[in-house]
């Protein structure tokens, strides 16, 4: 009986061992969209009571389409904006800790893109986010399934060929990018793999689901 109760003891302390670990990978690893409403009630707090989220932009996200809290070297900024004052604010996930304003802005996401076309195309679309919001009812994917279409259509090649490449992501209003300016309640992807020296960008269109090679090398 003795041996039967430590043998419980110890399975149990195990168990619990397990579900509070605070290095548990399940807490550490986000994908885009899980922290917009997190974002979006600290922005609300201290930034301005009518913010909305204008933009997702991922730093160094895994092939998985996740980005892990406890390293510094990868990152989503949230970008959001308030038709009453006019401007952006950033904000990143912390973990285990609500949202902070962040020092990645708008010139240092640009700096990361290197291919030069695309460069431009970010640069025109960032001009214009601090009057437009994307819609709360918009339908589009979270970063999983971006990346995974992403990988299929160039990625997976680009990531073989380059084997130091990385890879960054844009969550952006789709009436910025449609030249059309029909598509108002959707939001689209764009997606940047890049190396030393190459880089391959994709935008992949919420609505139509249609992928479209903006630049590579």
């Amino acid at each position: 009986m003795k041996i039967l109760y430590v043998l419980l003891l110890v399975i149990l302390i195990q168990g619990c061992k397990e579900i509070t670990e605070p290095e548990n990978i399940i807490f550490r690893e986000i994908t885009a969209k899980e922290k917009i409403d997190d974002v979006l009630s600290k922005a609300r707090s201290d930034f301005a009571p009518d913010a909305k989220l204008t933009g997702i932009y991922g730093w160094n996200v895994s092939k998985n389409g996740k980005i892990d809290l406890k390293k510094i070297e990868n990152a989503f900024v949230y970008i959001v904006q308030s038709n009453k004052l006019q401007r952006n604010e950033f904000y990143v996930p912390v973990f285990a800790a609500s949202p902070q304003k962040s020092p990645i802005n708008f010139a240092k996401m640009i700096s990361f893109v290197k291919d030069s076309t695309a460069g431009r195309i970010m640069n025109n679309i960032f001009s214009k986010l601090s009057t437009i919001a994307i819609d709360p009812n918009a339908n589009y994917k979270d970063s999983p399934a971006i990346i995974d279409t992403a990988l299929k259509h160039g990625g997976n090649t680009f990531i073989t060929q380059n084997s130091d490449s990385k890879i960054d992501l844009f969550l952006l209003p789709s009436k910025t990018i449609d030249t059309t300016l029909t598509i108002n309640n959707s939001a689209d992807w764009i997606v940047n793999f890049y190396s030393s020296n190459k880089s391959l960008v994709l935008w992949i269109n919420s609505s139509s689901g249609t992928v479209t090679k903006l630049s590579g090398n």
